[in-house]
């Protein structure tokens, strides 16, 4: 047993990278990340199509728009928060990547590149200023995240969450998309951003 594979207090932790990089499912995953990281996110556009969207007389456009955004948040929140994801994230192990996989691994260029909200605007009435904040809060809310000791940057993050859900409804924004500001947040700055320990079923996955 390593340093990088320890147990702590019944529960089994691998910061080792082994295998090839997924970019839905890091290094490692097991079938159930793997389920939960390409099949989980479709719950999201599905539900929120019979729940709210179907009656607000939407474009096929804009359903497929929403629908895509749907996937891509909700895909991404889980992706970021799996251990196989987390410990190549937050790893210091060298690694041979390729310039798409160190995209992702960093710190702030991967979260600078995520302009998916400003297809909002184009796409809904509502003005540049939705698209504008929600990315300006998510790099300031990253960079004060990044700051901290890494003992502070889970309750800050946290407390920027329900920020986000607090300010959302303050923010102009579509009827059908009030949620997409916070998860938006909750991707980039808690799951991306925040280091958390890789727990696994057992010491070798």
């Amino acid at each position: 047993m390593s340093k990088e594979q320890v147990i702590v207090k019944g529960a089994a932790i691998n910061w080792h990278c082994k295998g090839k990089f997924n970019f839905t499912s890091g290094f490692g995953a097991t079938r159930s990340e793997r389920m939960l990281a390409n099949y989980g996110a479709i719950i999201a556009p599905v539900g929120l199509y019979f729940a709210v969207w179907q009656d607000l007389g939407w474009s096929v456009l804009q359903i497929i728009v929403a629908s895509l955004l749907a996937l891509d948040m909700v895909g991404g929140v889980i992706t970021n928060s799996l251990g196989s994801m987390k410990r190549f994230l937050h790893t210091d192990q060298p690694l041979a990547l390729n310039g798409f996989s160190k995209w992702v691994g960093s710190k702030f260029l991967f979260p600078a590149m995520h302009f998916q909200l400003f297809v909002v605007p184009l796409c809904f009435d509502t003005g540049w200023s939705f698209a504008f904040f929600w990315y300006g809060m998510m790099m300031v809310s990253l960079v004060c995240v990044h700051v901290l000791p890494m003992y502070l940057q889970r309750p800050v993050a946290m407390l920027v969450v329900m920020l986000s859900i607090m300010l959302a409804q303050c923010v102009s924004v579509p009827v059908g998309l009030e949620w997409l500001g916070p998860i938006f947040i909750i991707k980039l700055v808690l799951a991306h951003g925040v280091r958390e320990e890789p727990y696994r079923p057992d010491l070798d996955s």
